[in-house]
């Protein structure tokens, strides 16, 4: 049976009629500015849509009526499956998901030795494994890169590595329509034919444009995609000031017509396609230039902002969770953790990624992964909230006990307790003298400790000995066909 998650949607900051005057920019922008592409496909698959396509100056312009029909045909609700139905996920309204990692990170932080390094395809696979067994992550994208295999199909190695180590859903990238068709043919023969996979799509493309205002040949993966009925998410993120206006409404709308684009793009190739919401304003630091992950109007416009925008639409919306500037899985991390998750969970994103990431995205921790998931706990917990009805009132109970009594004993708490309270994996709760005999542990030290426990016990059930063949064949097959030889 289909997991169905918590709904967050408590939090809100726009009203309706800012919500139409953002929708009503975003025509503005669509109608008489459009965006640009370098690929002839694309344009021609606008063309014939129905947009308004200028070849010399590869400038494609979308028409209100021509948004509008492709937002009646994109599904309000999406299912994404793992290779065990155990962990399908339903994603609609504000129910709320978190999963691991996002895109490759440049560098990882070796378990052993707390330093940074390049990723292998060893640590993408382990990492994938830690994802699958922490329990508060329904999804995966990563936290590490196949670094060590040839750069023209490191894509297809990472999905090979991500097949073979989670029975949960995947959300990753394809950039290319080489990459895209390659992996859709190793979805396929994961679960038994193209057919099946469009019924059953334990894969979701993960496409980003080029703010402002570009989508480049690398979208042809969302062609791809679209053609075979594969759920697609998209990831547009104007940085207020520097790709996108100096005002966080101003990047929102550049945002958001790339994200319409793509909406409008996969809805014409194939209609029905199912489409995952994403319309972000990120933030370049002044003082660094750098793209901050966890900067507050960073965490307010991927979470509030977007959940309200895709709400608006009445699609599905993709968000963030774990993503931190610091450096080392520290305290600076877990406050900027708590903030993304908590915000995103609260507004009701449904996939809220990132856990796992460090210095803005350029490093994957498994400690940090780790951490993140008890964060989540608590997250889940209070978006959970609670019930009030005659039994949790416990009126009765009350009066039952009396003035200077105790509850620790009766059946009414026995019967509720351990529901009602969420009770940490790692974070550590007991007195001092407690804590200082067991070492002492600093918390990035016992998340080490549970990262090294489930390496080493925890492994998904792993992929028929001929699936593993056919997989490890494709990559292979892309390597002659892709990897320039000396």
């Amino acid at each position: 049976m289909v997991r169905r998650g918590l709904r967050g949607g408590q939090l809100r900051f726009l009203t309706k009629k800012q919500l139409d005057e953002i929708h009503m920019a975003t025509i503005e922008v669509l109608e008489e500015v459009g965006l640009r592409s370098a690929s002839k496909q694309i344009l021609e698959v606008f063309s014939k849509g129905g947009a308004e396509v200028d070849q010399k100056d590869r400038r494609v312009r979308i028409p209100q009526h021509l948004l509008e029909e492709a937002l009646s045909k994109a599904p309000k609700q999406v299912v994404l499956c793992g290779r065990n139905p155990e962990y399908d996920i339903l994603l609609e309204d504000s129910r709320v998901y978190f999963g691991m990692g996002g895109t490759p990170t440049p560098f990882i932080r070796d378990v052993e030795t707390g330093a940074n390094r390049r990723p292998t395809k060893k640590d993408f696979a382990d990492a994938t494994r830690l994802g699958d067994a922490l329990p508060n992550m329904s999804f995966i994208m990563t936290i590490a890169g196949a670094f060590d295999v040839p750069y023209e199909v490191e894509y297809e190695h990472e999905w090979e590595a991500l097949f073979s180590n989670t029975e949960k859903p995947i959300v990753y990238s394809a950039p290319s329509a080489y990459s895209a068709r390659r992996v859709l043919e190793m979805g396929a023969a994961v679960v038994g034919g193209k057919d099946e996979l469009r019924k059953r799509p334990i894969m979701c493309l993960y496409s980003e444009t080029t703010s402002p205002l570009s989508i480049g040949v690398g979208n042809d993966n969302i062609i791809e995609f679209a053609g075979a009925g594969i759920p697609i998410t998209q990831g547009p993120s104007p940085m207020v000031g520097a790709t996108g206006p100096g005002t966080i409404a101003g990047a929102l709308v550049v945002g958001n017509a790339e994200n319409l684009a793509t909406l409008t793009l996969c809805q014409i190739v194939n209609p029905g396609t199912p489409y995952i919401s994403g319309c972000w304003a990120g933030v370049m630091d002044p003082i660094t230039g750098r793209n901050s992950y966890a900067a507050p109007e960073f965490a307010f416009s991927t979470s509030v902002l977007n959940a309200q925008i895709g709400e608006y639409y009445g699609l599905p919306v993709f968000g963030f969770a774990g993503s931190s500037d610091s450096k080392l899985p520290d305290a600076q991390a877990g406050a900027e953790v708590m903030q993304m998750a908590l915000m995103n969970g609260l507004a009701g994103v449904n996939l809220c990624h990132d856990c796992g990431y460090l210095a803005g995205g350029s490093v994957g921790s498994m400690e940090m992964a780790v951490i993140c998931n008890d964060v989540l706990g608590y997250v889940l917990r209070i978006i959970r909230g609670t019930e009030v009805n005659d039994e949790t009132l416990a009126v009765d109970v009350i009066k039952e006990v009396g003035p200077e009594g105790n509850f620790l004993g009766h059946k009414h708490t026995l019967k509720h307790i351990r529901e009602e309270l969420y009770l940490p994996t790692i974070f550590d709760r007991t007195p001092e003298m407690t804590w200082a005999k067991a070492g002492s542990k600093p918390i990035h030290q016992v998340a080490k400790e549970r990262v090294e426990k489930i390496l080493k016990e925890h492994y998904p059930q792993p992929l028929p000995r001929d699936i593993q063949a056919k997989l490890s064949e494709i990559v292979k097959q892309a390597e002659r066909e892709q990897v320039k030889r000396a």
